[in-house]
């Protein structure tokens, strides 16, 4: 038996006392049900509640965030009984149109339990994983008419994550150089990034640092009924990250010790478009990683999302994805590589008040069992299912 809470707040604030509110929205909902899975040979029934409440206000240009959310979930079934949950908030500020460039942001999350899902990259171990994130953005941007810029952009967050027997503190520096983007009404905004880099260091096993770099990176161009971002980049374990005290002094320095050098390029692109009735998102990008074990991973993956519109609240939505890993355990290691690949087809509808989602999966996957066991050199071929009700109460106040 599975039971989940999950408890949301959204705040806005006013960002700058020389715009006025414009538009302001208050809300709150309660949602409960019912739900069954499956992973593999293993079952497990559910019973989910959630909860979202949110306040929002606009100005002329700018709209401040405020988020809380956390969720509790209890399993049972042929593997017994266990548990995840998580717990979230942030605060931020960005001009409409370019949530994803904060002028500030502050955020912290916390979760345990949380398990790899059939399509994800060769990161953790077989099994639940707790985790802890919190960090900051600031950005100094200016609007003028229909366009944003910004002129240097920085994301440093902390983080830990622990499984079973392997823990992983995490240290992010994430920092653009530029970016220009010109907004339109109805549609999304056509951005100019130029240096944008990831910077991601690890330890705890292996000290690494990973640096995915983009040297220049175009976002909502225009194709005449369709939608493409385009980057190109490089990846390498070459950095260095150091913390320092109030007087300038190096606390602590991460940088790659037991790996080979890696110096690669990159790319990342996307395509979005409609074909009559239906929606599709095709994306392909090389991103390179360090797993909890302490390997240096690159992945390349391929993505593609259909949704078909079957009714007037119903939506049929078939994914499937094609990823090449490679990873390397040490120095003297020549490297292995392993590919995955495959798809889920889900339902989403709304009948009577209630939310059904149904979900059904299958893909040579690492994860393709949730055993326990540390991430494979191999993967095999795995099946997940899903099934929930739920009833939500819109507006709710207590």
């Amino acid at each position: 038996m599975r039971f989940a809470l999950v408890a949301s707040l959204v705040v806005a604030r006013v960002a700058s006392a020389d715009n006025h509110v414009v538009a302001a929205e208050e809300r709150a909902d309660v949602t409960v049900g019912v739900g069954a899975q499956q992973i593999g040979k293993t079952a497990a029934s559910s019973v989910l509640a959630s909860a979202q409440a949110s306040d929002v206000e606009y100005t002329n240009d700018l709209v401040t965030t405020l988020a809380a959310d956390s969720s509790t979930e209890l399993r049972g079934g042929s593997d017994g009984l266990n548990a995840s949950g998580a717990l979230g908030a942030r605060l931020g500020g960005a001009y409409i149109g370019v949530p994803e460039r904060p002028v500030f942001a502050a955020f912290g999350t916390l979760g345990f339990g949380t398990r790899p899902g059939l399509d994800a990259r060769r990161d953790l171990g077989r099994s639940g994983y707790a985790s802890a994130t919190g960090g900051f953005e600031l950005g100094l941007a200016v609007h003028h008419g229909d366009r944003v810029i910004g002129i240097g952009y920085f994301d440093i967050e902390g983080g830990f994550e622990d499984q079973g027997a392997a823990q992983r503190a995490t240290f992010v520096f994430n920092m653009e150089a530029y970016y220009a983007c010109r907004l339109r009404a109805g549609a999304r905004a056509r951005c100019l990034h130029v240096v944008d880099i990831e910077n991601t260091g690890v330890s705890g096993g292996t000290q690494a640092v990973v640096s995915n770099i983009s040297v220049v990176r175009w976002t909502g161009l225009d194709l005449g009924g369709a939608w493409a971002d385009i980057g190109f980049g490089a990846i390498t374990d070459t950095a260095k990250l150091s913390t320092e005290d109030g007087h300038g002094n190096v606390v602590s320095t991460v940088q790659t010790e037991d790996l080979p050098v890696i110096q690669v390029g990159s790319y990342d692109a996307r395509l979005a478009t409609m074909a009559g009735p239906v929606e599709l998102d095709l994306r392909a990008k090389r991103t390179g990683f360090v797993s909890l074990d302490g390997d240096m991973s690159i992945e390349d993956r391929a993505s593609l999302t259909a949704a078909f519109p079957i009714a007037a609240h119903a939506k049929l939505t078939a994914s499937a994805f094609l990823a090449r890993t490679h990873w390397w355990t040490s120095k003297s290691d020549p490297g292995s590589a392993a590919s995955t690949g495959g798809g889920e087809l889900a339902l989403d509808l709304r009948l009577h008040q209630f939310d059904i989602h149904a979900a059904g999966g299958v893909a040579r996957s690492f994860y393709a069992a949730l055993d326990g066991a540390t991430a494979p050199d191999q993967p095999s071929v795995g099946f997940r299912s899903a099934i929930d009700v739920k009833h939500s109460i819109r507006n709710w106040t207590p």
